[in-house]
């Protein structure tokens, strides 16, 4: 299943991907995030370990991000609730702001499941763009 989510935001590209790329303080702003760690981090990779809550279950994810200089970061699953998992934020100049482009494709161990957690899925990435843009907006005011 792929989803793409796209925003116009009134903050720089720095900006935004500063906040995105700051997993380790997702759970501070991320609903349904419980915990955020980095770990494993190379020069031009990191791991991030999520506890996510949703629905009343729990599940951890772990991922591989490839961040490259302020422009996107790739996200790719080493672990967790999904057969396959991969997607990219893109941060392009746009006017005096930036456009923010999520980009996931997934899959899930049954169609069933897919097909009732497809909506779900596209809601709760929506959701998580606009937590990302509450989060910038809060420490620009805070600069």
């Amino acid at each position: 299943m792929r989803i793409e989510h796209s925003v116009i935001v009134p903050y720089t590209v720095e900006q935004t991907f500063e906040v995105v790329n700051d997993v380790a303080r997702y759970h501070e702003f991320l609903p349904g995030c419980e915990c955020s760690t980095v770990f494993n981090r190379t020069c031009t990779t990191y791991d991030a370990r999520l506890n996510l809550v949703a629905l009343g279950i729990q599940k951890e994810l772990i991922t591989r991000n490839t961040p490259k200089s302020n422009r996107s970061l790739a996200v790719e699953l080493v672990q967790g609730p999904f057969i396959e998992l991969q997607g990219t934020w893109r941060f392009q100049d746009y006017g005096e702001g930036c456009r923010v482009t999520l980009d996931l494709d997934c899959d899930f161990a049954t169609e069933l499941i897919q097909v009732f957690s497809s909506t779900l899925l596209k809601r709760g990435i929506a959701r998580t763009v606009d937590a990302f843009i509450k989060e910038v907006r809060r420490r620009r005011e805070q600069d």
